[in-house]
């Protein structure tokens, strides 16, 4: 049935290839459950392409362990999911595959860079799935299609198989249909046995107006307080928060420690395969991850000594800001999106009040705060704006994986109730 649904959505690109089955195990918590699993993780015997024509020839010879405990679990793999070419964007306009269009409207983009992952789930032809998230790739798309998008503390899965963009920002990330799915994926990825969530029955969660909630369109910034209203009114404290800065001090070091790291992966990668870095971006279909390659090639990357600031004592001051606004809260919430997925072909920029401001930077600025500082973040549906879908995101605290869940679970249940 799976198959015959994502063959269904052929037109909205979700997958790199025709679907297949792979199972190893008839029993296990997820018997029988059909995934997709997004094609920068590899997959015995298939290519490990990213979706990029560049490593068509790449073949895995084993499956990144996160697959091996999915198949390892009884789950079946029905399909290697599209993305933003090699991860390297927000929108998954992929030029060699195709660009993943929204279930919700194929007119609209299904955001990136896994796209092809939460279009599959949100549109029903899996339950759940793998993504990855470097500085929101698992978490936008989740919300511009309608599913639930999980990003673990960092370290909490295994991360080798994965064509990596950011050694310290990276992780594999669940994606379902709801907090259930991403409990019973979470508890395999991290190879633990599925525990109750704990009740969150009198949740405080901060809200930093002047920070979180800053740069979001005016339609969405009302929606979204529409939404914790209705949390405020069935018993959810809402704590108001000030950190001003705290976005600017993400901005200042989120690309460049992603260049960096960017660099010394792929230098490593290629050279193993008796490549260079500098022929690289010719081999890359879409011009946008082309350019940013050949940026680095031509030595955009910081310096070592730069670098060695912005993940010391600049991301350590980022981590202690975050920590004290966590201090006493069950998490830090906030509008996922800053508007709605925008249409397929609009790559470049969005409307924010009525102005044109670039995307990627609008789309992630807030997204980039967890991948920062490594703590849990689950973006959860939380009804439509204009026809298209919308979502709260929660940070929680570092390690506080099941709590976050716990508190994701009664989110979902209060925000159901309010539709």
């Amino acid at each position: 049935m799976a198959i015959a649904a994502l063959n269904a959505m052929a037109d909205l690109n979700p997958l790199v290839r025709s679907p297949f089955t792979r199972s190893a195990k008839r029993d296990g918590p997820l018997a029988g459950v059909p995934v997709v699993v997004k094609a920068n993780i590899a997959i015995e015997g298939l290519p490990h392409c990213g979706a990029s024509p560049a490593l068509v020839d790449n073949i895995a010879s084993r499956s990144a362990p996160a697959v091996e405990r999915l198949l390892e679990a009884g789950a079946v793999i029905v399909g290697q999911s599209n993305m933003h070419e090699l991860a390297f964007g927000i929108t998954s306009h992929n030029l060699h595959h195709g660009p993943v269009g929204n279930p919700a409207n194929p007119a609209h983009m299904a955001g990136g860079s896994s796209g092809g992952t939460a279009a599959a789930v949100a549109g029903g032809a899996v339950p759940m799935g793998l993504a990855s998230d470097t500085g929101g790739s698992g978490r936008l798309p989740a919300a511009m299609c309608g599913c639930v998008g999980f990003r673990p503390t960092y370290g909490r899965y295994p991360g080798q198989g994965v064509l990596t963009l950011s050694t310290s920002f990276d992780t594999i990330t669940p994606m379902a249909r709801d907090v259930a799915g991403i409990a019973q994926l979470d508890a395999v990825l991290a190879g633990s046995a599925l525990k109750p969530l704990a009740e969150k029955k009198n949740m405080r969660l901060g809200v930093v107006d002047d920070a979180l909630l800053q740069g979001v369109d005016a339609q969405m910034q009302q929606a979204c307080r529409a939404k914790l209203d209705g949390l405020a009114e069935r018993g959810v404290e809402l704590v108001p928060l000030s950190s001003a800065d705290l976005l600017e001090q993400c901005g200042d070091i989120a690309l460049g420690i992603v260049l960096y790291e960017t660099k010394h992966f792929w230098t490593r990668f290629l050279s193993a395969r008796h490549q260079d870095l500098a022929d690289f971006p010719a081999r890359i279909a879409s011009p946008d991850v082309a350019g940013i390659f050949q940026m680095i090639v031509d030595e955009a990357a910081p310096s070592d000594a730069e670098y060695a600031d912005m993940v010391g004592p600049k991301r350590e001051a980022i981590r202690d800001t975050v920590s004290a606004l966590l201090d006493g809260l069950d998490g830090l919430v906030m509008p996922t999106l800053p508007t709605t997925a925008p249409k397929i072909g609009d790559t470049d920029t969005c409307q924010i009040n009525g102005e044109a401001v670039d995307l990627f930077t609008a789309m992630t600025r807030r997204a980039a705060v967890a991948s920062i500082t490594g703590n849990p973040s689950i973006s959860v549906p939380a009804g439509r704006l204009n026809g298209l879908p919308i979502g709260l995101e929660v940070i929680g605290r570092h390690g506080g994986d099941l709590d976050l869940l716990g508190v994701a679970t009664r989110l979902e249940e209060l925000l159901e109730a309010s539709t």
